[in-house]
């Protein structure tokens, strides 16, 4: 298996069984609003929503992998910050309805869904995965593909539904690198949340873009096959 498969694989698999990775690349049960759908409790170190009654603040932007990556969503979604997990090997996050997250106490109503990021180790020579190499380690059938020099998405026949009970089977994966680490993005929503697949591609590229802007910007070492280039 090459370096890139390895570490595709270190962050698809642990989504997709409802864990989460921690700062030593190990796997712990997934918390937060996937556990109870309870408000989240306030987070250092980040930028934080206040809530109107002055109680639990919401994460819209959090550091992970030693800052190297910052972390945000679409707009109306924040992160949960007992799902932050993060240090120098790389972090993870999960992004939901700030409105959901609040008990609608702050934020607009915006589709329920659920983002994942995933942060992997620093590369010496990144590549960018290809839609066939995503899908293989999916394991799932690819109804749809997407992708640029920056970006590779794919729409997953099945899996959507083991992350988030009574989910959709179907949802989006995708991968960017972000400096020299490749950055791997999912999103799951309830099978009545009425996301369609071109909106589930949209909310994945708004999250992909904004973690771009947000991020300190580092330039990416060309791989042997030259196919590395810094992103947009």
């Amino acid at each position: 298996m090459t370096r890139t498969r390895a570490v595709l694989l270190s962050l698809c698999l642990p989504v997709l069984a409802g864990c989460e990775v921690s700062p030593e690349g190990e796997l712990v049960p997934a918390r937060g609003f996937l556990s109870d759908f309870a408000s989240p409790g306030s987070s250092g170190g980040a930028s934080a929503l206040a809530q109107p009654d002055g109680g639990a603040r919401l994460i819209e932007a959090a550091p992970l992998a030693d800052g190297e990556i910052i972390v945000a969503g679409p707009p109306g979604y924040c992160i949960d910050p007992e799902t932050v997990e993060s240090g120098r090997r790389g972090g993870f996050a999960m992004l939901a309805s700030c409105n959901i997250l609040s008990g609608g106490k702050t934020g607009p109503e915006v589709t329920p869904a659920i983002i994942t990021v995933s942060v992997g180790p620093e590369e010496e020579t990144p590549v960018q995965p290809s839609v066939e190499t995503l899908a293989e380690l999916s394991g799932a059938s690819v109804l749809e593909a997407r992708s640029d020099e920056a970006t590779t998405f794919v729409y997953l026949e099945e899996g959507g539904q083991e992350l988030l009970p009574g989910g959709s089977p179907g949802y989006w994966r995708g991968a960017f690198l972000q400096g020299a680490r490749l950055v791997g993005l999912a999103v799951y929503a309830p099978a009545d949340s009425g996301l369609t697949r071109d909106a589930g591609a949209e909310l994945l590229s708004i999250t992909a873009e904004r973690i771009r802007r947000a991020s300190p910007r580092r330039e990416i070492p060309v791989s042997a096959s030259g196919s590395a280039t810094p992103p947009g």
